[in-house]
């Protein structure tokens, strides 16, 4: 009788711990990528939690022009320059083959765009012309790297500009980092004091407007919801495999709290449909159970 009721006692135990895990973030993404044709890192902050899975290094591409934006405005910070600061672009200061929506708005050279509107394109936009002239403005992407590194983010990988990636598809592979890298930075900047407050409002501005990759991260999420993300994809080798395909963020609840989420996928032989699908679906997997 003892003996029974002992074993039954296990059962129950076991029953309630599958039925707790089963209910986890953790478990229902681990579900969901499982059998995946691609690599697929995700990363998740909330309330000092960190939750990763596949955390190893991904090529960051465009996601690695926020890191340019923070090198640029903690510059504007430290040397009291103001975001109305114009810079004067020359012709031989652009590539007129890279996606660039900057390049339909300015038509000749030499044109005048201030820092403010360079940031905007880059983020917002993802305009690769703006990046790389924001790159040189901060004294290259050795500048960039050595100021990521400087923060404590020295897994961080960065050595080619948009034009450099965009010439040779396997550099598209050398900007690198974590996703829990990633979702950490992302925290530390929003919630820290490396950039001014205004720097900070005006980073999450331009990360909130942004227009591209509305089916990722941002697809997963209600509308009225605010979602501030940079997204990031890649060309497609000759066989056919995707280098990358991401999107990082963070999401701001009803109940006024933030949670960032990021999530990066390699070496995908699936569509980038599929791919933003992946994401979407990821990113509203993480909404729902924090709204639970």
């Amino acid at each position: 009788m003892k003996r029974g009721l002992i074993y039954l006692f296990i059962l129950i135990i076991c029953i309630i711990t599958t039925l707790l895990y089963t209910n986890t973030l953790y478990f229902k993404l681990r579900r969901f990528i499982n059998g995946q044709d691609a690599q697929i890192g995700i990363a998740i902050i909330k309330d000092d939690k960190l939750l990763v899975m596949e955390n190893k290094t991904y090529p960051l591409l465009s996601v690695f022009k926020y890191l340019v934006a923070l090198k640029v405005l903690n510059k504007l910070d430290y040397e009291n320059i103001p975001l109305t600061q114009l810079i004067t672009v020359e012709k031989n200061m652009v590539d007129e083959t890279l996606y660039s929506p900057m390049l339909n708005q300015y038509k000749s050279y030499p044109f005048v765009i201030s820092i403010k509107d360079l940031l905007e394109y880059t983020i917002s936009q993802s305009d690769n012309n703006a990046c790389d002239i924001l790159i040189k403005y901060t004294g290259g992407i050795q500048e960039v790297e050595k100021f990521i590194h400087d923060l404590g983010f020295y897994n961080i990988k960065l050595s080619v500009n948009e034009q450099e990636m965009n010439k040779n598809i396997e550099k598209q592979y050398l900007n690198k980092a974590s996703p829990a890298d990633i979702a950490k930075l992302m925290k530390f900047v929003h919630e820290g004091n490396i950039l001014s407050k205004n720097s900070v409002l005006f980073l999450d501005e331009i990360m909130i407007k942004s227009n591209t990759g509305m089916d990722k991260l941002k697809g997963g999420i209600p509308d009225g919801v605010i979602i501030g993300h940079k997204t990031g994809s890649s060309s497609r080798k000759k066989d056919g495999i995707k280098i990358a395909d991401n999107d990082a963020g963070f999401v701001i609840l009803p109940n006024g709290t933030t949670y960032y989420i990021t999530v990066l996928i390699k070496d995908s032989k699936m569509s980038d449909s599929t791919n933003a699908q992946i994401i979407k679906t990821i990113s509203q997997i993480t909404y729902e159970y924090f709204m639970r």
